[in-house]
């Protein structure tokens, strides 16, 4: 038995050290994936219907965009798109109290919901396969006859003064908006905060004249994927969407942002635990030919776990809780940013070691194999957005919203394969320009270990008090 045991021992240790070496991974070809596409339909009035049949559940999923946009609102009565989506969502319509909506979603397990976001406007409802009838009454009622109930606008407008209330709590979402405010001025579009005077100021009225712009067929997508029969779906949406009017809208153009031309260093001082830092400087528009290079520059940046500022920042240096990297594609200039989380005594060292950092890319090249796994990640992940037919039914009406090509997806990831070294190298060379870059660091300076003049000349930055009471 003794010599059993010993020969079993001498087969595990054995086994132990033949995985230790693991053969090497065969050679896989580039990913070509092709997600599936919905069928696509344009009703004479301009609506335009993409349908994907999906039988695998009894459930339907409807997405829907129309031409909105916080973007858009008058300059006395900011925060209207908020109030809009809500008011819309629990406001009534003309055949249904908000209370029956409320409870009819309630029985049937289903959702309906509104919301106005800075560049579109957004409407959704999901349920099971035998309740669409009612619950698609319900939704079609809401966006050709809502009736933005008084009591409900006011509780919508509510609400917002609530968050407006709280805007100054989450650490995090303050250097989030006050960078935006440093870096588009506190008065753009892409910046400004509303005042508990400009929602006070908004009435019934200025909904629904906003929905007579925003609500329009000619402007307006429906993606619907799930349980049914595209024939019988398609004439359900144009029998009830059909003899919607078309109309026209004019919406007022948006500045183009203009990049700073020198550094700039602001502070906020706050007795926080973390130090918040926010490093960055404008960037690409939407559709820049730059896209996809920078959107693999960005992953080696600071975009992924492996990228230079997280394995230097972070994991070499000890120097912060969270680092990382983030950029934004309006139609306008958008933000590239570096974001990194720290305590209070390594907060200089931390902003230093990112200015170094990404400063060092101008000169210093990717590896071949950063390159080759910061593609191979980003087309990972790209698939992973395609697991559901609601997905990709989504997808594809924003992509059309947003002005992308037809073939956008069936090309993302060879465009992604063709980015070579020196696109990313003329992508350090384009957008990061240490000598102009804006940094501001919110935190307590008590603790930090040399001051923020280490930096540069500093600015305070003085939070507004949103609440109403300041007023």
């Amino acid at each position: 038995m003794k010599r059993i045991a010993f020969m079993w021992a001498v087969c595990l240790l054995s086994l132990s050290f033949s995985f230790a070496t693991p053969p090497a991974l065969p050679e896989f070809p580039p990913l070509n994936f092709k997600p599936v596409k919905p069928a696509r339909t344009v009703l004479d009035n301009g609506l335009v219907i993409y349908l994907l049949e999906d039988h695998e559940l009894p459930l339907i999923k409807m997405d829907m965009y129309f031409q909105a946009g916080s973007q858009f609102d008058p300059i006395d009565k900011i925060g209207l798109g908020a109030i809009f989506g809500e008011a819309m969502t629990y406001g009534g319509s003309l055949a249904h109290l908000p209370e029956d909506v409320e409870k009819a979603l309630d029985r049937k397990a289903a959702s309906i919901n509104f919301s106005v976001g800075l560049e579109n406007g957004e409407g959704s409802m999901g349920c099971r396969q035998e309740d669409f009838d009612a619950v698609f009454g319900l939704f079609a009622d809401l966006v050709l006859h809502p009736q933005f109930r008084k009591d409900q606008v006011e509780l919508a407008k509510s609400k917002t003064l609530e968050s407006l209330r709280r805007l100054n709590d989450d650490p995090d979402e303050v250097a989030r908006r006050e960078f935006r405010k440093v870096m588009y001025g506190a008065h753009h579009p892409y910046a400004r905060i509303p005042s508990p005077e400009m929602i006070n100021n908004i009435r019934r009225e200025d909904l629904i004249e906003a929905h007579k712009r925003f609500l329009r067929p000619n402007g307006s997508w429906i993606a619907i994927s799930g349980d049914f029969q595209s024939a019988d779906m398609l004439a359900k949406l144009k029998n009830a969407f059909g003899s919607w009017a078309k109309s026209d809208a004019q919406w007022p153009a948006i500045s183009t942002p203009v990049s700073p031309t020198e550094k700039h260093l602001f502070y906020i001082q706050r007795p926080i635990n973390q130090s918040q830092i926010r490093i960055g400087d404008l960037g690409l528009a939407r559709h820049s030919p730059d896209h996809f290079a920078w959107e693999v520059f960005n992953e080696l940046w600071g975009g992924s776990a492996t990228s230079r500022l997280f394995r230097t920042v972070r994991t070499e240096l000890g120097l912060a809780y969270s680092v990382g990297s983030g950029y934004s594609e309006p139609a306008e200039k958008g933000l590239i940013v570096a974001v990194s989380q720290t305590r209070g005594s390594q907060t200089i060292a931390a902003v230093q070691a990112i200015l170094k950092i990404t400063q060092d890319l101008r000169q210093a090249p990717f590896t071949k194999k950063e390159i080759s796994d910061a593609k191979e990640s980003i087309r990972n992940r790209f698939v992973e957005n395609f697991t559901s037919s609601a997905q990709i039914a989504s997808y594809m009406i924003n992509l059309e919203y947003f002005g992308f090509p037809p073939d956008y997806l069936d090309t993302y990831t060879n465009h992604i394969g063709l980015v070579s070294a020196e696109d990313l190298s003329r992508m350090a060379n384009t957008y990061i320009h240490p000598e102009r870059t804006s940094i501001l660091i919110m935190g307590d300076l008590s603790t930090f270990d040399k001051p923020v003049a280490t930096l540069g000349k500093p600015q305070e930055i003085k939070l507004t008090d949103y609440s109403a009471d300041s007023n």
